[in-house]
């Protein structure tokens, strides 16, 4: 065997290369010395199969990537590294030495043969001396060890413009970290061989399937991409009669789909590593930790590792490849085995993994596990003690998904559950159904034996102050009950504060409800956002109450800041607060900004109509204010038109007169400054007008008009007078209402 040159010495030979530490000699295949029998499927590009998809956005990273020396193709079975392949072999332009390994290949001078008849397929002469590509196929089939010495020897000999192309089912197999380091390398990974929406379309098109676009998203989402199956969804609900999509979702517990599964994953498997699969599914989320106590074991984590090395669609969460998930719907399959298997071992895993992440604070998954389980009565303790952090970051939707899975009678017969969805449809403005899951609370909880019953019957409180059925008087003695059974750190506390407050606001006292403000304000600021905001939106009421402008919209911006920093818009019991930005952004001469708070206040207030009937009264007072202000009459007065239809519905509420009384004297300014003020305008003072809702400056004003900067103020102070109005922003909306600007 003559002599291989070392890296960058001309090739004197030939078919002199070096694979690995084996040294081979061979001349074209055409020529006498290459007379092997070859199963030409080995070495030959897959034919491309009619109606397969073109992978363009993975074909065009393959092409971005033609100036690295290596290229890495990681993936389970099924995501299509053979298919993309041969797919950029047709149309790459280079010479491609294909090579598809087998179990033979382990030896590594076998290794070497097959590399080296690949590349004499192509001619030696041509790749030693032009560029090519050569793929190595089914790497996984070779120890990391003996590929890795076999590809570095390629790359040492491998010329200017060429390629190695590695395809496995596994992780990355050579030595690759320097590789990574010098920019050298290339890998694509299931995120970059998963299927796109349009994709999975062209797909389910050549299946003979036309589903709608959410459709197939939902299709995409559910299978994450993953092509095959995506193969095996077209073939399922092509199987189905009409309109398939709105039959079940495509799962994967499919039997097509689930048969693949078993196949390609399951059955190389040992017994303890299949156990620990089935078991492990009840886990959305998996860690060495986790596992261990959960599935009453050792070693979980270098298990995890070991797993997500090898052909299996389980991936790592976090850079430091700690947490691990499975995919959804291999997952689904797992869960199904594991009923089949040992239908009693799942409620165990649960209440396991329940007690596990309630110990590591994860509460949501606490309750998750604690509902699968059949532990009611536990997920409603969790889900009750923690209700204050879930309103008050605006997480009402995941409250109401957890009651979705249970019946309805068994959370009816727990105390702590039942409370838990009265004061979640409170702050979704439904009153009556609040009230309704308060009374079925109230009926089960003198059969509770465990500890809390204090706390849940001031929550029973809190829900009939808020209703204030007997009247703002009753509404803050039971605010003041509530607030003596609850524990000093109770994030219930501030609840019962800003009701205390409103009470003493709606009967008139206002140094009271003052004091209630702000400490429901301070109590609140961390544990319910959500009730802080509405204590911030009332001393702004008060504030302005106090004719002290300054105050209340510094109020206002606090309890908007809060509702935002929490995702709290959506709340309808948001709606006061955005009532009172409405009236300190006009206040502040940020037109637009209080244009969007009315409006985003008229939204919520239309979902309030059956809620808490001083609520609704107060909110639609402060909104007509600021709809007036802003020049719309026609909202205001149907504003003011439903609060004097709902004030009626709480007794003993003194506020409601004088707020009526308020605001119809502002109707009445504003028709006696459209009668007066506006006829009594100077041609000048209008000129001037015509600029107030611009951003010009006074002095910019006065360039335009080709006056003095003094001339424009006097002209501005002189507009403010008739238009009765002490802002600018005000004089602009005064002037919109009485026809003289348009937006």
């Amino acid at each position: 065997m003559p002599q291989v040159p070392s890296a960058g010495e001309p090739v004197s030979v030939a078919g002199a290369i070096k694979v690995g530490n084996e040294l081979l000699a061979i001349e074209d295949a055409a020529g006498p010395r290459f007379a092997i029998d070859l199963v030409e499927a080995k070495f030959r590009v897959p034919r491309r199969t009619e109606g397969l998809v073109c992978r363009s956005g993975v074909l065009s990273r393959l092409d971005d990537a033609r100036s690295r020396r290596l290229v890495l193709l990681s993936a389970p079975a099924g995501y299509g590294k053979t298919t993309v392949l041969a797919q950029w072999a047709e149309h790459d332009g280079r010479p491609v030495a294909w090579v598809t390994l087998e179990r033979d290949d382990a030896d590594p001078a076998t290794l070497a043969g097959s590399i080296a008849t690949a590349v004499a397929r192509i001619g030696v002469r041509r790749a030693l001396d032009h560029r090519f590509v050569l793929v190595i196929d089914d790497a996984h089939m070779v120890r990391a060890d003996v590929l890795g010495d076999a590809v570095l020897g390629v790359l040492d000999w491998l010329p200017e413009g060429s390629q190695v192309v590695l395809a496995s089912r596994c992780g990355p197999l050579p030595p690759v970290g320097r590789m990574r380091a010098q920019r050298m390398l290339v890998e694509l990974g299931v995120e970059d061989l998963a299927m796109s929406g349009a994709e999975a379309a062209s797909l389910l098109r050549a299946a003979g399937l036309e589903l709608e676009f959410t459709a197939v998203q939902d299709l995409v989402r559910r299978t994450e991409g993953w092509p095959v199956a995506l193969e095996f969804a077209a073939m399922s609900l092509a199987a189905r009669p009409d309109r398939p999509e709105r039959e079940a979702p495509f799962a994967g517990d499919d039997h097509l789909l689930a048969e693949y599964f078993r196949a390609e994953f399951l059955a190389a498997l040992s017994p303890p590593t299949r156990r620990f699969l089935t078991r492990s599914s009840v886990l959305d989320r998996l860690c060495g930790p986790l596992c261990d106590a959960v599935l009453d074991c050792q070693g979980s984590a270098s298990m995890l590792a070991e797993l997500s090395r090898s052909n299996l669609p389980l991936w790592p969460l976090d850079p430091s490849h700690e947490w691990y998930r499975w995919h959804g719907m291999f997952a689904e399959m797992l869960r199904t085995e594991l009923r089949r298997a040992e239908p009693e071992m799942s409620l165990a895993l649960h209440r396991r993994a329940g007690n596990w992440h309630r110990q590591a604070g994860d509460l949501d998954r606490a309750i998750d596990h604690a509902l699968c389980a059949g532990d009611v009565e536990h997920a409603g303790e969790l889900l009750w003690l923690n209700l204050p952090r879930y309103l008050g970051e605006g997480r009402n939707q995941a409250v109401q998904r957890w009651r979705s899975g249970v019946a309805e009678e068994r959370v009816a017969r727990c105390a702590p559950f039942g409370l838990a969805m009265a004061h979640s449809h409170l702050a979704l403005g439904q009153i009556a159904l609040a009230e309704q899951w308060a009374r079925s609370a109230a009926v089960a909880l003198p059969d509770r034996r465990r500890g809390g019953r204090d706390a849940m019957l001031a929550g029973i409180l809190l829900i009939e102050a808020w209703a204030a059925r007997s009247g703002a008087t009753r509404m803050g003695e039971d605010a003041a009950r509530a607030y003596e059974l609850l524990a000093h750190d109770s994030p219930w506390r501030a609840s019962c504060r800003f009701l205390q407050g409103t009470a003493s606001l709606l009967t008139g006292a206002a140094a009271d409800a003052e004091r209630y403000f702000e400490q429901g304000a301070a109590r609140g600021v961390l544990l319910a956002p959500d009730v802080a905001s509405l204590c911030l939106a009332q001393l702004a009421v008060l504030a302005v109450q106090h004719d002290d402008p300054e105050t209340a919209s510094d109020f206002a911006r606090r309890a908007g800041a809060m509702v935002d920093q929490h995702d709290l818009s959506e709340n309808p019991a948001s709606a006061l607060v955005f009532a009172v930005s409405a009236g300190a952004g006009l206040r502040e001469g940020r037109v637009d900004e209080a244009k969007a708070a009315a409006a985003r206040c008229v939204t919520l207030v239309g979902r309030l109509d059956e809620f808490v009937a001083w609520y609704g009264a107060e909110t639609r007072i402060m909104l007509a204010r600021a709809s007036l202000a802003l020049g719309d009459v026609a909202g205001a007065r149907e504003q003011l038109a439903d609060a004097s239809r709902v004030a009626r519905r709480t007794p003993d509420v003194v506020m409601f007169e004088r707020w009526f009384e308020e605001a119809w004297e502002q109707f009445d300014r504003r028709a006696e400054t459209a009668l007066v003020g506006v006829a009594s305008l100077t041609t000048a003072e209008l000129r001037v007008l015509r600029f107030l809702p611009t951003h010009y400056s006074f002095h910019e004003i006065a360039e335009r008009l080709h006056v003095s900067s003094n001339t424009v103020k006097t002209h501005v102070h002189a507009v403010y007078r008739k238009l009765d109005a002490s802002s600018r922003s005000e004089a602009v909306a005064n002037a919109t209402h009485a026809g003289l600007l348009g937006w």
